[in-house]
């Protein structure tokens, strides 16, 4: 049984080469909890959608740009390793949404390279994150001396747990804290307003 705190931190935008703005990259921080073959992660800190204005100097004259930086005021991801299920709960500009699918698998490719984080000895993996329509290089550090395969996310299947996960260069993914409970604890699958949708169902709702 383990219970920790990973942060989500935000490095640049899909697509952009410039650094993203102060609010763009504000990190995020989730709760974890592994119990009995199940894990939930949810959103901890306070988000909320906002928009962020910067200025452009061009022909001594200064002007206004804004760009929204939208933000999810809850978030809950969902792992049962029991039935393969894995659910993510979102709620943005108030409106609900619940995906339900099959664990996705990650195909991962083992190295003979390892380095310290937050304390946790890893050891470095890599995959393509192609669920849900993606297509991240991806890179995990993961902790041999803890016997769960799990990580942040979807992110799982590693012979130990995933401390950190590296999103193309756009995100990373760190457990600063994570720590053994000795009694074991009931996990329950997370529910909100919105009916559960399969990925491809849920994409031909927003079309």
């Amino acid at each position: 049984m383990l219970k920790g705190i990973y942060i989500s931190q935000p490095l640049k935008g899909v697509g952009e080469t410039t650094t993203l703005s102060k609010k763009g990259s504000k990190p995020m921080f989730f709760s974890y909890q592994y119990s009995n073959n199940k894990s939930i992660a949810q959103l901890i800190s306070e988000e909320k959608t906002s928009v962020d204005t910067s200025y452009i100097e061009k022909y001594n004259q200064k002007f206004e740009t804004t760009h929204k930086v939208r933000r999810a005021t809850s978030t809950v991801y969902y792992k049962d390793f029991i039935h393969s299920n894995y659910k993510v709960l979102n709620t943005l500009d108030g409106n609900d949404m619940s995906i339900k699918e099959k664990l996705p698998f990650q195909d991962w490719k083992l190295h003979n390279e390892s380095k310290t984080i937050n304390g946790f000895a890893c050891k470095k993996a890599t995959t393509t994150n192609t669920a849900f329509n993606s297509n991240q290089k991806i890179v995990a550090w993961y902790c041999e001396t803890i016997p769960v395969n799990d990580g942040p996310m979807h992110y799982h299947g590693l012979p130990g747990f995933i401390i950190q996960i590296e999103i193309n260069d756009t995100t990373t993914l760190t457990f600063e804290k994570l720590a053994y409970v000795k009694d074991s604890f009931t996990i329950e699958e997370p529910k909100n307003k919105a009916k559960d949708l399969s990925y491809a169902e849920f994409l031909n709702q927003t079309k």
